[in-house]
C-alpha cells in the first residue's frame, strides 16, 4: 500500500505561484515584488519557488516558452514539412500569465520585461526557422528574412490574441491565420 503524496501537484503549484505573482504585480508592480513575497502569497517556501521557476520573469513566459520549445523540437526534425513544424506552435497550453501581462503591462510595470523578452524569443524562433530553411536548401539571406517574418507573425499573433481578449478568442486559430498571412507574404506565388 502506498502512502499519499504530500504537497501540491507540480502543475498546481506552478499555477498557484503564477497567480500569486500576477496578483502582486498588479498590486505593487513587477520591480517592487520579491520572490519571497510571491512564495509567501502562494503558501510555499522560497526554495520551493525555484523548483518551478528560475526567476520572476519566467512566471510571465512559461506557457509561451513551452510552445517555443515544442516549435524548436519540431523544426529540428527534418521529416515534417516546414508548414507542419510551424503549426506545432499553435498547440499546447495557453500562455495566460503572458496574456495578463500584455493587457496590464503598465499597471504591472512589466513593459521593459515584455519588450526584452519578446525580442529575445522572436529572435530565437526566427533563428531556428532560418536554420531549418537553410538545411532545406534555401539560400542564407532568404532563409533569415523568412525566419524573421514567420517569427514576427507568430509573436504578433500572441499579442493580438491577448489584446483582443484572450478568453474570447482562440489562440490556435489566430496563430494559424498569422502563419497563413506570413506564408502569403514570404512565399508569393507568381
Amino acid at each position: 500500500m502506498s502512502s499519499p503524496t504530500r504537497g501540491r501537484p507540480p502543475a498546481s503549484s506552478r499555477e498557484v505561484l503564477a497567480d500569486a505573482a500576477c496578483e502582486l504585480f498588479l498590486e505593487q508592480g513587477y520591480e517592487a515584488t520579491s520572490i519571497t513575497e510571491i512564495a509567501r502569497r502562494a503558501g510555499v517556501s522560497r526554495s520551493s519557488f525555484f523548483n518551478y521557476f528560475a526567476g520572476k520573469s519566467e512566471i510571465l513566459w512559461f506557457g509561451f516558452d513551452r510552445r517555443v520549445d515544442a516549435l524548436l523540437d519540431a523544426l529540428a526534425d527534418p521529416a515534417p514539412p516546414l508548414a507542419d513544424a510551424l503549426a506545432v506552435f499553435a498547440l499546447g497550453d495557453t500562455p495566460d500569465t503572458l496574456a495578463l501581462a500584455i493587457v496590464d503591462a503598465r499597471t504591472m510595470g512589466v513593459e521593459p520585461e515584455l519588450e526584452a523578452g519578446r525580442a529575445a524569443r522572436q529572435l530565437r524562433i526566427g533563428t531556428a526557422i532560418a536554420a531549418r530553411l537553410e538545411r532545406d536548401g534555401v539560400e542564407a539571406v532568404r532563409a533569415c528574412v523568412a525566419g524573421a517574418g514567420y517569427a514576427a507573425a507568430l509573436v504578433s499573433a500572441v499579442w493580438r490574441w491577448a489584446d483582443r481578449g484572450a478568453g474570447r478568442n482562440r489562440l490556435d486559430l489566430m496563430l494559424l491565420d498569422a502563419l497563413a498571412t506570413a506564408r502569403a507574404v514570404l512565399e508569393p506565388r507568381g
